[in-house]
């Protein structure tokens, strides 16, 4: 390349054109370009996580709130893990807000007493976001009872 007074600058062949044509070269640029390339796809895939869990867990919340509906036994057995009467000293209202901000390091599931799978969430980031989803759904219905299977008040 000539430097001379009104000499034309080429570029080189080898230059790209464009931000996409070149190569990542770092595992986090190619992770951020393949989340470019596919944003919207990876925003369906959320959006279906969401819904599966949604329809699964109220599902079960149903199943089991008409198997429940039957009137207890007299003298009724004292092994059983849910009971009616039974009302935790935790808020449901502290449950929730901690699932939905902090949700992903297991501080929910500590503050509920499942000290493991707090302990699995806090270690996987809520198994990658799954389980945090999970756990905001089934606290939003109210359907995860304290680690004595006593209902949230």
């Amino acid at each position: 390349m000539s430097t001379e007074y009104g000499s034309v600058a080429t570029r080189d062949e080898e230059t790209p054109l464009l931000n996409t044509q070149v190569e990542p070269q770092t595992k986090w640029q190619c992770i951020k370009a393949k989340l470019h390339t596919h944003r919207f796809r990876v925003l369906i895939g959320w959006a279906t996580v969401l819904a599966v869990t949604a329809v699964l867990t109220l599902s079960f919340h149903y199943a089991l709130k008409e198997h429940n509906q039957q009137p207890p036994a007299e003298g009724g057995d004292e092994n059983d893990l849910f009971h009616p009467e039974c009302v935790s000293d935790r808020s449901y209202f502290i449950a929730l807000l901690l699932s939905i901000f902090v949700g992903p390091f297991g501080v929910d599931r500590f503050y509920l007493g499942y000290i493991f799978l707090g302990a699995i969430k806090l270690l996987t980031g809520g198994l990658f976001g799954i389980l945090w989803v999970v756990d905001m759904i089934l606290i939003a219905l109210d359907v995860l009872p304290d680690h004595n299977g006593c209902i949230l008040h």
